[in-house]
């Protein structure tokens, strides 16, 4: 009786450490988005847009088609070529996540910004901020 019971609580902890695990892999920020902002990567960083973002560069601010927003973002990197992301904050809910970094460029560094929507299952980026610092 008493094997039965260390079993029982074996399991138990198994099951309590296993889903908890598996959570927090849920809650993680997926790593080729913070990669493409490193290798300043537009298409890349376009795989993580909705059918719609808002996208505001420095002071211009609107919503664009997805396309359109890769072809922005083609032309920020270009123009100025990442040397280096690091996040600085990230929190939210399990429906919507938030990004606070700073994106170094050979001409200066940029704060950036996103938030995250739950898309059936994916997180897309809802809103896109880039603003020098």
């Amino acid at each position: 009786m008493r094997s039965i019971k260390y079993i029982f609580t074996g399991i138990f902890f198994l099951l309590v450490c296993c889903s908890s695990a598996i959570s927090q892999n849920q809650d993680d920020l997926p790593r080729e988005l913070i990669n493409a902002f490193k290798q300043g990567n537009s298409i890349s960083l376009s795989n993580f847009f909705g059918d719609r973002i808002q996208l505001t560069i420095q002071d211009k601010e609107a919503i664009y088609s997805k396309s359109q927003a890769k072809q922005i973002m083609a032309k920020f990197f270009k123009e100025f070529p990442p040397t280096g992301f690091n996040k600085k904050h990230e929190g939210g809910k399990p429906e919507a996540r938030y990004v606070i970094g700073s994106l170094t460029t050979s001409q200066g560094d940029f704060r950036v910004n996103f938030l995250l929507k739950n898309d059936t299952g994916k997180f897309v980026v809802h809103q896109l901020r880039i603003e020098k610092n």
